[in-house]
């Protein structure tokens, strides 16, 4: 589980959305899948399990392949209602904690690239999340 917070709270995306669809099995077939995709290194991996955000290109798309197949980014903007579920999982079911760190971020301002919003809101989000 800690792997899949930290691509989730960096990523921001990626964990447990409530519905089988994704397990920590899963998550890691989708962070391979997308590592492989996006030609992310072992380090950026790394990265990811070390809550740090990736410092490569490849990297940040690695993070935006995993929160866009999860549903926690779209078009380059976090879409709110996943990014919740997510927060939900991970805060065991404190609804009003995951909504408070997600709406803290969901109106900042981000890069168009979609690979470096991944990262944005990631850190966004780890930011808001330590803080509660």
């Amino acid at each position: 589980m800690k792997f899949l917070a930290s691509v989730v709270v960096l990523a921001l995306a990626v964990s447990y959305i409530k519905s089988e669809e994704l397990t920590k099995e899963n998550a890691i077939a989708v962070a391979a899948a997308c590592k492989e995709e996006q030609g992310a290194s072992d380090d950026d991996v790394e990265a990811l399990k070390n809550h740090e955000a990736p410092s490569t290109h490849e990297g940040k798309c690695m993070a935006a392949c995993i929160m866009e197949k999860f549903g926690v980014l779209a078009d380059g903007k976090m879409v709110k209602e996943k990014a919740i579920e997510v927060g939900i999982a991970l805060f065991g079911d404190d609804e009003a904690k995951a909504t408070a760190i997600v709406e803290a971020c969901e109106s900042l301002e981000v890069d168009d690239d979609h690979c470096e919003a991944a990262v944005q809101y990631g850190a966004c989000l780890k930011e808001h999340a330590l803080a509660h």
